[in-house]
């Protein structure tokens, strides 16, 4: 189909509008909605730099003190006589 054999787009056809009477208030439209205001962008990279930073120190606490508990678990065990009583008693308590 060829630009000439397109057909004129037309309007329909709408009806009149109708007036108020004569002493009645115009019609008043409806307020709009209030437009949803969009952060800046970037606004949260600061917010997400400190719980960055927050999360970094307990990551670096964390395996600071997992890694001296090691060493010291590794240099000096522990006697596990307590840890079998323990375990012998609370079994106990389902015969």
């Amino acid at each position: 189909m060829t630009r000439d054999n397109v057909p004129i787009p037309t309007q329909p056809s709408a009806p009149a509008p109708t007036q108020p009477p004569s002493g009645a208030a115009p019609d008043q439209p409806a307020d709009p909605t209030p437009a949803v205001r969009q952060p800046a962008i970037g606004a949260d990279v600061p917010a997400a730099i400190v719980r960055g930073a927050a999360q970094g120190t307990a990551q670096g606490i964390a395996r600071a003190a997992w890694t001296h508990l090691t060493e010291k678990v590794l240099a000096n065990p522990p006697d596990w006589e307590w840890a079998r009583t323990a375990w012998h008693f609370v079994t106990g308590l389902w015969d």
